[in-house]
């Protein structure tokens, strides 16, 4: 089903991950919360909660299909490893679940003091910072060297199912070698012709990355 997914969005010419665009749709609304609740202490405007409380429905609303996204990418460019920024988006994601219903729970107590609810979006704010900051390690190329035109499809490969776990080359579930759950790669995830481009940018490209001036 997931591939399937992935397939047809290849075909429209569409071969990046689906989480990204998703994220920000809950991490905006939580903004807006955070935001609005330092309004309230600034300005002292009781009635901006009632816009921050709409912005915690809208995040939690959203977080839904975000993080459907997110393991529909986590599967099929990662197969499943297990590695540090996952573990770590999965803990904040359930974290963040959990702070926008306490939140949204505490809004329909009318004797709640603001300060507790300013404290909410807070933590929701921390959350996802926190969320991005982890997103980013997985997603940003920089980690796999540039090339020349020659090795490109092999890099776009690599990064699309490699650089998770081996950024410039290396293993970050395995540092000393060991060979860990490595995924396999069948005719149906990885033909041929892709297999020998993969090969010669890791044999060229993680080798002989381009530096700084180079042609």
């Amino acid at each position: 089903m997931i591939e399937t997914i992935y397939s047809l969005l290849e075909k429209i010419g569409y071969i990046h991950p689906v989480h990204p665009p998703f994220t920000h749709g809950p991490i905006g609304a939580v903004f807006v919360a955070f935001f609005l609740g330092l309004a309230v202490l600034v300005w002292r405007r009781q009635n901006l909660l009632l816009s921050a409380y709409h912005a915690v429905i809208i995040a939690f609303i959203l977080l839904i299909p975000t993080v459907l996204a997110g393991i529909m990418d986590w599967q099929h460019f990662y197969s499943g490893a297990w590695i540090f920024p996952i573990q770590m988006k999965i803990g904040l994601a359930i974290s963040l679940f959990i702070l926008l219903s306490i939140t949204l729970i505490v809004f329909r107590i009318t004797d709640v003091h603001s300060s507790i609810k300013i404290m909410l979006f807070t933590l929701c704010f921390f959350n996802v910072m926190g969320l991005g900051y982890f997103g980013g390690q997985l997603v940003y190329e920089g980690r796999t060297p540039i090339v020349s035109e020659d090795f490109m499809a092999g890099r776009k490969i690599f990064v699309n199912h490699c650089s998770g776990c081996h950024p410039n080359g290396g293993n970050i579930l395995f540092p000393n070698g060991s060979k860990g759950p490595m995924p396999v790669f069948t005719q149906n995830k990885l033909s041929d012709p892709q297999a020998e481009e993969l090969y010669s940018y890791i044999i060229h490209g993680l080798a002989n990355p381009m530096r700084s001036g180079n042609k």
